[in-house]
C-alpha cells in the first residue's frame, strides 16, 4: 500500500487567501454580531458599553402588562398561537406521510381558512388576513384532493383539530390579550407581519413561472425558415403602419404599445420560442434599483400609466371609482409591491429552472400516458408534476429564504418604508436600527432572530420537500 503524502506547501499557499478571506469577512463578523446581540453596543458616544445578557431578545419578542393582569391570559394566547403553528405543520406532515385522516385535516384547514377570510372581509380587516385565509383554504383543498389521502379519522386529523383550536383560541383571546398587554417592541411584530404578507406572493410567482415554462417549452409549428422570415417582415410592416397611423391620430402611448406588440410578434415568428423566452427573461437583467424606479413611476397616482389606464376604464364603464394611490396608501402599498415581485419573478430564474426540469422529462413517460388515454391535465398531474418535484423543492427553499431576507431594496428605493411603516420589512428594520438609530446591539439581536426564522423555515422545507419528492 502506498503511503499517503501531505500536499506540498504550494497547495496551502493557494488556499490561504480564501481561508483568510473566510475568517476576516465571514467567520469574524458572525461571531462579533453574536456577541453584539447580548450587549448595548452603540455608535453613540454618550452610550456606555454594557453586557445585557438576554435583555435585547426579551425586549424584541416579549410583552409587558399594563397593570396586574394574570399571566394566564398571555400564556393561553401564546399556547393558542403555538397550537395553530403546530397544526399547520401537522397537516403538512400528515399529507406528506400519508397518515389516515389526512383529508379530514385538510378539510379542517380549508374551513378555518375560509372562515378567517370571511370574517376579515366582514370586519374590514387587513388584506393580509384575507389573503392568508385564501392560501390556507387552497392548501386544505389540495390536501383533500390528494389521491393518497384517507377520509377516515386518524392521526392525520390531529393537525386539523390543532388548527381549529388555535384559530378559535386566538379569536376569543385577541381582545383581552391586547387590552391587558402590549408588545415591548410593537414595530418588530408589525414589520414581521409585513414580511410574511409580502411572502404570500411566493405561491403565485412559483405557479406563474411553472405555467410560463409550460407555455414556452415546446416550439411553435411555424413552418420553414423562409416562410417565417416573410411572416416576420409582414409583422414589421404592419407595426410600422400601425405606429404611424395611431401616432398621427394623437394616441402616442397606444401607438408605442402597438409597435412593441408587432415587434414581439415578428421576433416570435423569426426565432420561435427562443425570442419569447428571451423577452420574458429580460426583466431579470435590469432587476434592482432601475426596476424599482421604473415601477415607482408606473405607480405614480398623478402621472403613472397604471392609474391613467384605470381612470379611462372606469370612465368608459360609467363607474365613479377612483384609482388607488398605490405606494402612497397604507392599504395598497404592500399589494403593489407584491404585484411587482410576481411580475419580476415569473419570467426570471425560476422559469429557466422549470424549463431545464421539463427538458429532462422522458418523452417515453409522456407517450405512455397518452396511450393510457391521459389528457393534458392527466399528463401534468401524473407525469410532469412528479418529475418536477426536485426543481419545485429547490425553488421553494430559495423563495422562502429570499422572502424572509427581502424587502430592503423595495422599501429603500420606492417607499422608504412608508407610508406609516406599511412596507418596512425586518431587513429594512435592521438597517434603520443599525445605521439610523446607531443601536448595533439591538440590530444584531434582530438579525439573529431572523436567522432563527430562516433556519426553521429551511428545515421544514427540507423535511417535507424531500419527503414529498420521494413519495411522488
Amino acid at each position: 500500500m502506498a503511503k499517503r503524502t501531505l500536499p506540498p506547501p504550494a497547495v496551502f499557499g493557494f488556499l490561504l487567501p480564501n481561508f483568510l478571506g473566510f475568517i476576516a469577512f465571514t467567520l469574524l463578523p458572525i461571531v462579533l454580531s453574536l456577541w453584539m446581540a447580548f450587549t448595548n453596543w452603540s455608535l453613540k458616544p454618550a452610550v456606555s458599553y454594557e453586557v445585557l445578557g438576554l435583555r435585547n431578545f426579551q425586549d424584541l419578542v416579549g410583552v409587558r402588562a399594563f397593570g396586574d393582569e394574570s399571566a394566564a391570559v398571555w400564556v393561553a394566547y401564546f399556547a393558542a398561537a403555538a397550537a395553530l403553528v403546530a397544526g399547520l405543520v401537522g397537516v403538512l406532515w400528515a399529507n406528506v406521510s400519508g397518515w389516515r385522516g389526512a383529508k379530514v385535516g385538510g378539510a379542517m384547514l380549508a374551513a378555518a381558512g375560509l372562515a378567517a377570510a370571511a370574517l376579515a372581509v366582514a370586519m374590514g380587516a387587513d388584506h393580509g388576513i384575507i389573503l392568508a385565509g385564501g392560501v390556507a383554504a387552497a392548501c386544505g383543498t389540495a390536501a383533500m384532493l390528494r389521491e393518497e389521502g384517507q377520509w377516515r379519522p386518524g392521526l392525520g386529523t390531529l393537525g386539523g383539530l390543532l388548527v381549529l383550536a388555535g384559530a378559535v383560541g386566538l379569536w376569543f383571546l385577541h381582545g383581552r390579550m391586547w387590552d391587558a398587554y402590549e408588545p415591548r417592541d410593537a414595530r418588530f411584530w408589525r414589520f414581521f407581519y409585513n414580511t410574511v404578507y409580502l411572502m404570500l406572493s411566493i405561491p403565485f410567482s412559483i405557479g406563474g413561472s411553472l405555467a410560463l415554462a409550460l407555455l414556452v417549452n415546446a416550439e411553435l409549428p411555424l413552418g420553414r425558415a423562409r416562410s417565417r422570415a416573410v411572416a416576420a417582415g409582414v409583422c414589421l410592416v404592419c407595426g410600422a403602419v400601425t405606429l404611424l397611423v395611431v401616432w398621427g391620430l394623437g394616441h402616442r402611448d397606444a401607438a408605442l404599445l402597438a409597435g412593441v406588440f408587432w415587434m414581439m410578434a415578428a421576433a416570435g415568428l423569426a426565432f420561435n420560442m427562443v425570442a419569447f423566452r428571451t423577452l420574458f427573461y429580460l426583466p431579470t437583467f435590469c432587476a434592482g434599483v432601475a426596476l424599482y424606479v421604473l415601477w415607482k413611476a408606473l405607480y405614480n397616482p398623478q402621472t403613472g400609466p397604471i392609474n391613467a389606464g384605470l381612470e379611462s376604464l372606469f370612465a368608459s364603464l360609467g363607474l365613479a371609482a377612483e384609482a388607488p394611490e398605490w405606494l402612497g396608501s397604507v392599504t395598497w402599498a404592500k399589494p403593489a409591491i407584491m404585484v411587482m415581485g410576481v411580475w419580476t419573478a415569473i419570467g426570471g430564474t425560476n422559469m429557466l429552472l422549470y424549463l431545464a426540469g421539463l427538458s429532462n422529462i422522458s418523452q417515453d413517460l409522456i407517450d405512455a400516458a397518452e396511450v393510457d388515454g391521459a389528457g393534458f391535465w392527466g399528463k401534468f398531474r401524473h407525469v410532469t408534476w412528479p418529475q418536477l418535484a426536485p426543481t419545485t423543492f429547490f425553488i421553494s427553499i430559495m423563495a422562502v429564504i429570499g422572502g424572509l431576507q427581502g424587502g430592503f431594496e423595495e422599501a429603500r428605493v420606492m417607499t422608504n418604508g412608508g407610508p406609516a411603516g406599511a412596507t418596512t420589512t425586518l431587513s429594512f428594520y435592521i438597517y434603520n436600527i443599525a445605521f439610523q438609530d446607531l443601536d448595533l446591539g439591538y440590530a444584531a439581536a434582530i438579525s439573529w432572530v431572523l436567522f432563527a426564522m430562516i433556519f426553521a423555515a429551511t428545515l421544514l422545507n427540507w423535511r417535507f420537500g424531500k419527503s414529498l419528492e420521494v413519495s411522488l
